[in-house]
């Protein structure tokens, strides 16, 4: 057993030290995930995470990593607070430069993934950015396989023409 599972166990028992040691594992990746879908609701969500994270701590059943949980805890916000605040899709008003720290030569990467859809972008970045298979990506999306399989094709097709597109310019 690695130490994130039994760090994991302890929290789901209640151990608010382990909770915040998984908090701080897991706290960039989820919050890199939010910027993608929602930069400018990023920290307010991701706030929402690991408030729902510890109070549904019990929920977590040793059936896949903590971070997917994880994961999947940021979708459904995500989903929750885009529909609550019926904000206009991301897409069509992408977010300033400034919005997250792109790596040095990513601002049009950036720029391209604004430009997918809320469901493309979160698929692409868990796949593409943050190292997640297809299954877990599925599983964290509550997409059926094929489903995510064609969203991270069509995604890949659109960023590649987007940077081509940038690039010729």
């Amino acid at each position: 057993m690695d130490a994130d599972t039994e760090t994991a166990r302890r929290a789901a028992g209640g151990d608010m030290a382990a909770f915040t040691a998984l908090v701080r594992l897991h706290q960039a990746p989820v919050r890199r995930f939010l910027r993608r879908l929602s930069p400018q609701d990023c920290e307010d969500i991701a706030q929402d995470v690991f408030i729902k994270a510890w109070r549904l701590r019990t929920g977590w059943r040793e059936q896949g990593p903590y971070g997917a949980w994880l994961m999947r805890i940021a979708w459904t916000s995500f989903l929750s607070h885009h529909r609550r605040h019926r904000q206009p899709d991301t897409a069509a008003h992408p977010a300033p430069e400034g919005a997250w720290p792109p790596a040095e030569g990513s601002i049009d990467l950036a720029r391209a993934m604004a430009g997918l859809d809320p469901k493309a972008r979160a698929a692409a970045e868990l796949c593409f950015a943050q190292g997640y298979s297809h299954g877990e990506a599925a599983d964290i999306l509550a997409l059926p396989l094929g489903t995510l399989k064609s969203l991270v094709a069509r995604a890949r097709v659109q960023l590649a023409a987007a940077l081509e597109k940038t690039h010729d310019a």
